[in-house]
């Protein structure tokens, strides 16, 4: 693979991140999604955690059809030892962080590259998410809004992992937190804002995120309170129960606040109207492509 391509020449090269365990179901789709980016240079690395549903050969099979996917399948200790494994084999500039159960929309890295090249002293480029059933069926646009430390911290994580971007010398070895399972989006971001790092928002659709039961994510917030007491404790977090509620009240409030000047509720009706319950896997027929382009070209008239 030419890392050198003319192409690339004055624009970032990327990697692309993958923690897998068990989601033979749904790998294909995360693999084809970066491998149809078109996008020189581009690298997907695939971190298995040694998955026993027959992923390995799946994925074996598929890097003889995609030459940019790198994969390996050994045991971790979880999401979070994963990704710091795969971005230990990272050689690009900057890095994309992609579930195994997610997928990206057309063009997303090629977009992120120019935000890139045109403000280099960009750290972290984040952009809206659409959520997806099982299927890959259009559920509804989740829009995000500029960074606000504010609102990460009060709120919580209102930037979707699969939509975001970072400068690979902004991390260390530990930059997800093999402790968390639930919450290491949320501290990867807040420990980034503290060391200085520059976010900048793009009011577009980059990923699809697939909602299905087998997701942590899905699983009562009581099960990981320790997850929340080692963040209130890392980042002065609110510590009490009655303080979180109140905490997150306030920024719930902000956060709505910013969604409406960003202009993302509108585009949210608009996404809504335009493919409600639409099979977004834009890469299997010409339908799914022209309705996934015109879903990440949503736009608030002036």
């Amino acid at each position: 693979m030419d890392r050198e391509n003319p192409l690339t020449i004055g624009r970032p090269t990327i990697d692309i991140l993958t923690p897998s365990m068990n989601y033979r179901q749904y790998i294909e789709d995360a693999v084809v999604s970066v491998a149809r980016q078109c996008y020189p240079g581009l690298r997907h690395i695939v971190q298995d955690g040694a998955s026993t549903d027959g992923s390995a050969q799946l994925l074996e099979d598929l890097s003889r059809r995609h030459p940019q996917l790198d994969h390996r399948s050994i045991p971790d200790r979880g999401q979070s030892d994963a990704m710091n494994r795969a971005a230990a084999r990272a050689t690009s500039d900057w890095l994309g962080w992609l579930n195994a159960d997610e997928f990206y929309l057309p063009d997303a890295v090629a977009v992120v590259a120019d935000v890139i090249a045109a403000e280099p002293e960009t750290d972290v480029v984040f952009g809206d998410c659409v959520f997806v059933d099982a299927h890959g069926r259009y559920l509804r646009l989740l829009p995000a809004h500029r960074f606000s430390h504010f609102t990460l911290s009060k709120y919580g994580c209102f930037i979707p992992s699969c939509a975001t971007f970072v400068r690979r010398r902004r991390l260390t070895q530990t930059s997800w937190d093999p402790r968390l399972r639930r919450v290491m989006d949320w501290n990867l971001w807040l420990s980034l804002a503290a060391d200085g790092a520059r976010f900048r928002y793009l009011p577009r659709p980059l990923a699809a995120y697939r909602v299905h039961d087998a997701q942590v994510t899905q699983q009562p917030a009581e099960r990981y309170q320790a997850e929340f007491d080692l963040m209130s404790s890392v980042h002065g977090l609110p510590r009490t129960k009655l303080a979180r509620r109140t905490s997150r009240l306030v920024g719930m409030s902000v956060h709505a606040a910013q969604k409406v000047a960003s202009h993302g509720y509108t585009r949210q009706l608009r996404a809504n109207r335009l493919a409600r319950s639409e099979d977004l896997r834009w890469w299997l027929n010409e339908s799914a492509l022209r309705r996934a382009k015109q879903l990440v070209d949503v736009r608030v008239s002036s």
